[in-house]
């Protein structure tokens, strides 16, 4: 594209700002339509919440609006962050658990619209066990739309909960090592490698293809046959809308489609939202001599209080990440009170 002088005034300037204006200036003399979008795209500020933005990428392409959420659509507010806001601290953790919102409601109608088209309700449900249960989880599928698609719907899905460790949509052939990780992850991988069931005593592997999920031991949901009940209207409409899906990319919904996913995520929500609605009723709450107030969750009253059919999920459940993290977030909000 340049000499090397050039390339050391083009990418190396002290002056961010000052050298992608070159770099834009250099691809509009050298008609670099794809160096021009990037650039374009490059220099535009993220609009505040709640506004739009516009996106011309060429004089001659239609130009893309972009409408970002404001923060009351986001479901999510200073108190069930466990913050007071009072330093920047504070002020940092809510920033966080507001960006991730943001990025669950994005990805929320395409993804789960996808991934019930997909899967059959019976999967959906086993492979959001062994998410919960914080497995390693590998997702199968040739197609690189689909996969990510079913991947990253596990993001709004499990919402309030946030997946804690390993997240990769498209794992490259050459990283298969990534498998071989002691830690819990959600891997999408277009093939299956032959050494799979080898690696992981805790794998949950899904192919999306044949609609089909082999799994380690997994508990069942609590109210599994109430959630699917309130579920399975929801995913057959999405089911009966594949054929219509499959003349469109993979991003885009009909309102049909996109009603029935709100739908299905709205179920999802207030169902794991459950799960926690009465950790106050098992928590004690201390002061100490300087006035601090500490909370702690009595898991096993806990524990306890779910009927003994459920009782091996939540036992599963209260120790890992997802459960630890949110359940620390409402502890830390009745310490504020």
């Amino acid at each position: 594209m340049a000499s090397e002088e050039e390339d050391d005034d083009l990418f190396f300037s002290n002056d961010k700002d000052a050298g992608c204006e070159m770099i834009l200036e250099w691809a509009r003399e050298n008609k670099n339509d794809l160096l021009q979008i990037v650039c374009s795209y490059h220099s535009l500020s993220l609009p505040p919440r709640g506004s739009k933005i516009t996106f011309q990428p060429l004089e001659h392409l239609q130009a893309i609006q972009y409408e970002r959420i404001s923060v009351c659509e986001l479901r999510i507010c200073e108190k069930h962050l466990g913050t007071s806001m009072n330093n920047p601290d504070d002020i940092a953790k809510v920033n966080f658990h507001l960006a991730a919102a943001e990025e669950a409601v994005g990805l929320s109608i395409w993804t789960a619209a996808t991934i019930c088209r997909s899967l059959s309700i019976e999967t959906i449900l086993a492979l959001i066990t062994g998410v919960l249960l914080e497995k390693q989880v590998v997702i199968v599928c040739p197609n690189l739309g689909v996969l990510s698609a079913v991947v990253l719907s596990l993001i709004p899905i499990i919402r309030p909960f946030q997946w804690q460790s390993l997240f990769l949509p498209i794992l490259p052939g050459k990283m298969l090592d990534f498998l071989d990780a002691p830690v819990p992850f959600i891997v999408g991988l277009q093939h299956k490698p032959t050494d799979l069931k080898m690696r992981s005593a805790n794998l949950v592997r899904v192919n999306v293809t044949k609609d089909q999920i082999k799994s380690c031991y997994l508990p069942l949901l609590p109210r599994r046959k109430q959630l699917l009940s309130e579920l399975r209207p929801i995913h057959a409409r999405l089911s009966r809308e594949e054929s219509v899906a499959q003349r469109r990319p993979i991003y885009r919904c009909n309102e049909v489609q996109a009603e029935a996913a709100t739908q299905f995520l709205t179920v999802m929500r207030r169902y794991l939202e459950s799960l926690c609605s009465d950790l106050r009723s098992h928590t004690i709450t201390s002061v100490q001599s300087n006035s601090d107030r500490v909370s702690i969750l009595l898991k096993d009253s806990f524990i306890d209080s779910f009927p003994g059919r459920d009782q091996p999920f939540v036992k599963h459940f209260v120790d890992t990440q997802l459960f630890t993290v949110l359940s620390d977030a409402h502890l830390s909000s009745y310490e504020n009170e």
